[in-house]
């Protein structure tokens, strides 16, 4: 990947920092809300895979925006020179 924080191994140093990752994550969510919502077949497993894989990534897309929020406005800022 192409940002630094995508060089670390640890998943924690990403949530919020890394761009691509965050788009990454809302596009997964939106490419799963739709089908969920647009699902009407007999077959209530895949339904249930359908909405499990969307809440997990709202909650990853959740995680990041949190993160991304967080450090914006609470973490201790770089002085200026």
């Amino acid at each position: 990947m192409s940002c630094p924080f995508c060089q670390k191994a640890w998943f924690v140093e990403k949530l919020g920092r890394c761009k691509q990752c965050m788009l990454l994550a809302n596009l997964g969510c939106l490419a799963l809300l739709i089908p969920s919502l647009l699902y009407q077949g007999d077959v209530a497993v895949y339904r249930l895979a359908l909405w499990s894989g969307f809440i997990a990534f709202a909650g990853l897309s959740l995680a990041h925006w949190l993160m991304f929020f967080y450090y914006r406005w609470f973490a201790a800022k770089p002085p200026k020179t």
